[in-house]
């Protein structure tokens, strides 16, 4: 166990215990790991006392985040001697520092307790300490990332670049971003990049663009990090304009895979979290959720490698003068079928297509109900 974790006190140490395992409930939890990572994560992003109040809240994105009289019910039926006023306060502190879920509709706030990823890291925004970073690194590969994959818990899916794809595709109106944007209600939020933020930190700049102000959120999300102070406020006119950037430098669209638009990521395979993980894996293609691959024609390419150059998930290689694409690292975001100067690349659709949830709530709902199979199997074989 490391030093900052041994510094604990016994009971402090034994309230980030009982947090951990009351958010490893949560559809994609916080597993616990030998080396202690996932103790230095909660007691970067909660006190003792906060921890305290964490134990009291339901996991919540978005139908079911709860009011403070809720929370406050619960605080009393456990006995725990907090005003309703004291608890609020906290939660604000809370919901303001990221560590916990919030919103606010007609003057009535709601919390719950949020995943780490989409949730904690991403909240950190504006708020990094290389410290959280190194520690957050650590236990996403080893406690958050084994647990992502054994649940096939996709939150992110790709979409092509608007210009990669051809009118024959028939693209669909969740596979084509300025529609999406267009049938999104607002408001809209522009916020800086916590990923290219961390690799900043650790000098390690991204090699694609130079911007920080590339992810967008919408509607409630947008609303929370208006209101905390995270992120600005834009109109639809702004996002099409940041998108079309992003996608100009190259950077892979990513929306969260749901109907009900939340938020979209702008990612690279040097910085993001997600694509530098799936990155490594034999077969990222499997591990993505995307309804399209590249093919390169090889009658028409020269092998001047500026697709090589693109790829963010290093798909593509050159071979006797010519480029090949391997289809299990593809996940179809269409940037090499932009840049190819002789046009020799297209991109095709898969022919199991993927639908995205209606919204974030479905999708961590049936990710609970994968999870609650798993512990059930499990089960079954440690009682034979």
């Amino acid at each position: 166990m490391s030093q900052k974790v041994k510094e604990l006190s016994a009971n402090d140490l034994e309230i980030y215990k009982k947090l951990q395992q009351h958010l490893d409930e949560m559809p994609i939890g916080i597993p616990s790991v030998k080396s202690g990572s996932d103790m230095r994560i909660l007691k970067h992003l909660f006190t003792p006392e906060e921890a305290k109040i964490a134990l009291l809240l339901k996991f919540g994105w978005d139908r079911d985040l709860e009011p403070i009289e809720n929370i406050y019910e619960r605080a009393k039926d456990i006995d725990i001697d907090i005003s309703i006023e004291k608890l609020e306060e906290i939660l604000d502190r809370m919901a303001k520092k990221g560590s916990i879920m919030y919103k606010k509709e007609d003057d009535t706030k709601y919390y719950g307790n949020a995943l780490l990823v989409v949730g904690m890291f991403e909240f950190q925004v504006n708020n990094l300490t290389k410290e959280f970073v190194e520690d957050f690194h650590k236990y996403y590969t080893e406690g958050w990332l084994p647990e992502a994959i054994k649940l096939k818990a996709a939150q992110l899916r790709t979409v092509p670049v608007e210009q990669s794809v051809n009118i024959d595709l028939n693209v669909s109106n969740y596979d084509d971003i300025e529609k999406l944007i267009n049938s999104t209600e607002g408001p809209f939020a522009i916020i800086n990049c916590i990923c290219r933020q961390a690799k900043d930190l650790l000098d390690q700049p991204c090699k694609l663009t130079s911007r920080r102000e590339v992810c967008l959120a919408c509607g409630k999300m947008a609303n929370s990090y208006i209101e905390l102070g995270k992120g600005r406020s834009i109109g639809k006119e702004e996002v099409l304009e940041i998108l079309r950037k992003n996608q100009e430098e190259g950077l892979v669209i990513q929306p969260d895979d749901s109907l009900k638009l939340t938020f979209i990521c702008s990612c690279c395979g040097c910085c993001c979290e997600n694509l530098t993980k799936i990155k490594s894996l034999p077969n990222p293609g499997d591990f993505t959720i995307t309804n399209y691959y590249a093919e390169i024609d090889s009658e028409i390419c020269t092998g001047c490698g500026t697709c090589v150059d693109i790829c963010q998930m290093e798909a593509i290689s050159s071979d006797d003068d010519k480029s090949i694409i391997s289809k299990k690292r593809c996940i179809g975001c269409g940037n090499c079928t932009v840049i190819c100067p002789n046009e020799a690349i297209k991109l095709h659709k898969k022919d199991r297509e993927f639908t995205p949830y209606p919204t974030l709530d479905d999708l961590y709902d049936r990710i609970k109900y994968r999870k609650n199979l798993l512990k059930e199997k499990a089960s079954k074989r440690k009682s034979k």
